[in-house]
């Protein structure tokens, strides 16, 4: 397949008009290879790669609403939101199956999808095999957090999924705990994950167990290198950022998530002046990547100069970084030659987008794009060099069976309030 006049966001995140080809499932810009396959003419589209949303949890779309104004640990209290909220967790665990629960992470799937999402990270503990099969079944790349199974996932990719495996919450920090933990990363030697310091309770646990922060324990017992993803890093320390970027370990900003539960923002400011790898992850109910980016990047604008970050530098969590966190950085996150042709085409024609203007030393095409794009702008995506979505119609599945089928376990939740009185 070729490319004609496609404009592109190149790896120096720069809107470039070229052409190239995809050939064996990758972007190939040497235009000498023979190709016999059908020609494009991108001339109506801006194509960027593929979005990595960094962090997710697959179930979180069916709790829209139920923690609003309440903080994450109190979740599950006595209050009548907190009831409700604890026979939403029964409900998930006692009365729907795997296939239903699959069902549910698809639809969420599907939604990122449309929002041009090529990759999702996924931390929900129910079923791993369950959500690579939904994840390949759509076709898009991921990762699966598989908690204590790792031992069963080790080593193993299918499809495009990966499995990587869970470090400790601050809540579930013990000595045992701890030296366990350090065993698994020796005998696996995986991706390593977990929600870290995301709010003050879990900081002040953890500080008074031990004295010091989660981060400074993992530095301890050698649990932060390069594999080392934490999710949140409100609570992170000067001294726990500088660890964190000693050790080359990735953050996943979270802010949307952050501020529904009050947890604060995160000091993503000196991460980066740090050196330390930034990702973004929407985490908890939200699929609208978009609204994730925008969000980060005001966040970066305050008590900072107007001009000490760019758009650019959003799309790089959102892209480049994105990848690095899950060692993909030399596959995909990138339009460039050799790299996995996950592509997001979007059109040109809206007149919100306007002015389009594209100089040598001032562009609008980005900022323009991230502010002003409306989600139905996404036409097609591309993942592996396959169609996954076309004139905004998944090509891989039935979207209208996944959406009743989502709607009626909606329905199942409210008649379970329902007969508890609820």
């Amino acid at each position: 397949m070729k490319l004609n006049n496609v404009t592109f966001l190149n790896s120096d995140m720069k809107f470039e008009t070229g052409e190239f080809l995809i050939k064996d499932n990758k972007i190939v810009f040497d235009l000498n290879v023979e190709d016999e396959e059908d020609t494009i003419d991108c001339k109506d589209y801006f194509v960027i790669p593929g979005l990595i949303n960094a962090h997710f949890h697959s179930y979180s779309p069916l709790a829209k609403g139920l923690m609003q104004e309440m903080a994450l640990q109190d979740w599950g209290n006595t209050s009548e939101q907190g009831k409700i909220q604890q026979l939403l967790f029964d409900y998930l665990e006692n009365e729907i199956s795997e296939k239903e629960f699959g069902y549910i992470a698809q639809k969420s799937y599907i939604d990122m999808v449309k929002n041009g999402v090529t990759f999702i990270s996924d931390s929900d503990p129910q079923s791993p095999q369950q959500l690579s099969d939904v994840m390949n079944e759509i076709g898009i790349r991921g990762m699966i957090d598989t908690y204590e199974e790792i031992g069963d996932y080790y080593n193993k990719s299918q499809g495009n999924i990966l499995f990587g495996t869970h470090l400790l919450e601050e809540e579930d920090m013990t000595e045992d705990e701890l030296f366990n933990l350090k065993k698994v990363k020796d005998k696996y030697n995986t991706i390593m994950m977990t929600h870290c310091l995301e709010n003050e309770w879990r900081s002040n646990i953890v500080k008074s167990k031990f004295g010091k922060s989660s981060i400074e324990l993992y530095s301890e017992r050698n649990l932060l290198d390069d594999k080392t993803i934490l999710f949140h890093g409100v609570y992170m320390s000067e001294e726990d950022i500088e660890l964190v970027a000693k050790h080359k370990s990735s953050v996943v900003h979270c802010p949307l998530s952050n501020l529904d539960t009050g947890a604060g923002v995160a000091d993503v400011n000196a991460m980066l002046e740090n050196g330390v790898n930034v990702c973004l992850g929407t985490d908890y109910a939200h699929t609208n990547v978009w609204e994730l980016m925008r969000l980060a990047y005001y966040l970066l604008k305050i008590n900072n100069h107007v001009d000490k970050y760019s758009v650019e530098e959003i799309f790089r969590m959102m892209t480049i970084n994105g990848a690095k966190a899950y060692k993909l950085q030399n596959d995909i996150g990138k339009i460039k030659d050799g790299y996995k042709a996950d592509l997001v085409f979007i059109k040109k024609d809206d007149v919100d987008l306007e002015p389009l203007l594209n100089r040598e030393s001032f562009s609008t095409y980005l900022y323009n794009l991230l502010f002003y794009n409306k989600a139905d702008s996404i036409h097609h995506v591309m993942i592996d060099g396959k169609w996954i979505m076309k004139d905004r119609k998944l090509e891989t599945l039935d979207e209208k069976k996944v959406v009743s089928r989502y709607n009626q376990i909606a329905e199942g939740f409210l008649n379970y309030l329902k007969e508890h009185n609820y």
